[in-house]
């Protein structure tokens, strides 16, 4: 299935539409929308409008999906994260078996100090040099 299909088959699911349904809301033929789901079809500019206007999806996000461009590759605003989940998956499915166990292990650790320094309301190293120019120029002013 295509990333357009998937997408549109997902839009259907989470707001409990049929096709036929869609079809009707959003102004476009049901059999376009069964093509675009199970044969990958690519429909015309203005059909990929229509779907996109009815589902709240920039236009632009909806013709690269058509065009099977990857969403983090063209930097469309609002998908950075699930592309950048997409390429963590590939990249972690080109590990090798033997590392897949120490890569998670490496990727809960950071997560764990990420927390910690959440809570901790810890500094990062760098970070005092800006805060100490910042501090020195308040100062300076106020004399």
């Amino acid at each position: 299935m295509t990333e357009l299909g998937r997408w549109l088959r997902e839009q259907l699911k989470e707001r409990d539409l049929t096709q036929s349904e869609t079809a009707v809301y959003a102004g476009v033929g049901q059999a376009t929308l069964s093509d675009i789901i199970n044969k990958g079809h690519v429909p015309k500019v203005e059909t990929l409008f229509r779907l996109a206007d009815f589902f709240d999806t920039p236009r632009l996000d909806v013709v690269r999906m058509a065009a099977g461009e990857e969403l983090a590759e063209t930097e469309v605003a609002g998908r950075e994260a699930d592309a950048m989940v997409r390429k963590l998956v590939r990249e972690f499915e080109r590990l090798p078996a033997e590392w897949k166990a120490e890569a998670v292990a490496q990727v809960e650790m950071m997560n764990r100090l990420n927390d910690l320094s959440a809570r901790s309301q810890a500094r990062v190293i760098g970070e005092e040099a800006e805060d100490d120019e910042e501090a020195d120029e308040e100062t300076a002013g106020a004399s």
